[in-house]
């Protein structure tokens, strides 16, 4: 039996789906690829059909309960980030339809199995965004958090035409969107990266790179007008000695630095907890106009979740890891 919308067909959906199942704390051995239930979108929800899933390093530190990491309990589906096209529709949506192509962030719920690691996922309508045409479903899956974490960062510190901007790990997801981000507002970007990322950081902008393997940024630059860092640690603390007085600064990666940066005479940006709609919209319209693009470093299909994971954990990612879901649909625009 077969729906049509749009004059496309869609197979029905399915009770069951393959998905990948943390089951526990741990190594990669915890993800296992499980059958289990689609579940059916509630009020202001839709269920989407998968198509690709972004890693996000948030993936992997949740499953080892890094720092800042509660122990899990139960089972969870990683991931949040997804591409693909909205499958059914709950009550009370009237701004999207079954067929539509789209990119979203799910979010997490206690006691139930919902994860951006699956064929199907259930995001509520307010965190689902219109797929850029000139994205594949591979990059936009890499739209969610980690580019609307580097596009709110300028956004707080908000930059503005002809201003200097430093981002400490400028080739990862959240650093090379924050840079597009800056660039598209007429900043001048440096950022820090190893010299292997030299040629894809020109291509999406950025004016400066500092090897901070070969020197230390904080000796290379001064009187920034805003530092967004995410890399944290010892590095968010040396980025403060770059800023000037009264100059904004955010971390990604940090928290309890107010302290620091009052003694500084700087600016330190507090982060929303919850992405505001506008922020999503933002990334949209940047993505549909070219000035802000996902870099896929390397796919993984669904089963190899644990792989993805190793590969993110290593760090120096240049861009997003992407899992492909749907092989067939995954690197269509």
């Amino acid at each position: 039996m077969l729906g049509t919308c749009i004059g496309v067909a869609f197979a029905a959906v399915p009770k069951e789906q393959k998905a990948i199942v943390q089951t526990g704390n741990g190594g990669p051995e915890v993800l296992k690829l499980q059958n289990i239930p689609v579940l059916e979108p509630g009020e202001g929800q839709v269920l989407i059909r998968v198509y690709a899933a972004a890693v996000n390093p948030t993936d992997w530190k949740a499953r080892t309960a890094g720092p800042g990491y509660a122990p899990m309990v139960g089972a969870v589906i990683p991931g949040r980030d997804v591409a693909g096209v909205i499958e059914k529709i709950g009550s009370n949506v009237d701004t999207l339809k079954v067929g539509d192509p789209v990119f979203a962030v799910i979010s997490r719920s206690t006691g139930v199995l919902n994860g951006g690691y699956s064929q199907f996922a259930v995001a509520a309508i307010a965190d689902v965004v219109p797929k850029p045409p000139s994205t594949t479903y591979a990059e936009a899956a890499g739209l969610g958090i980690a580019t609307l974490t580097g596009v709110r960062a300028v956004n707080e510190t908000e930059v503005s035409q002809g201003e200097r901007v430093l981002i400490t790990g400028v080739a990862g997801g959240v650093g090379s969107a924050a840079a597009q981000a800056a660039k598209a507002r007429g900043a001048y970007v440096i950022g820090t990266a190893t010299a292997q990322h030299n040629a894809y950081l020109k291509s999406i902008g950025v004016d400066e790179v500092i090897d901070y393997t070969q020197d230390k940024f904080e000796d290379k630059v001064k009187d920034m007008d805003v530092v967004i860092d995410t890399v944290g640690g010892d590095t968010a603390e040396r980025a403060l000695t770059t800023i000037k007085k009264d100059g904004l600064y955010v971390s990604v990666a940090a928290r309890g630095l107010e302290p620091k940066c009052a003694a500084a005479g700087v600016k330190c940006m507090n982060r929303d907890a919850v992405v505001q709609r506008g922020v999503y919209e933002e990334v949209a319209t940047l993505a549909s106009t070219g000035k802000l693009k996902v870099k896929v470093e390397k796919t993984f299909p669904l089963a190899q979740a644990a792989q993805a994971q190793e590969l993110s954990e290593q760090g120096h990612t240049e861009g997003k890891i992407v899992l492909i879901v749907d092989e067939t649909k995954a690197n269509r625009r």
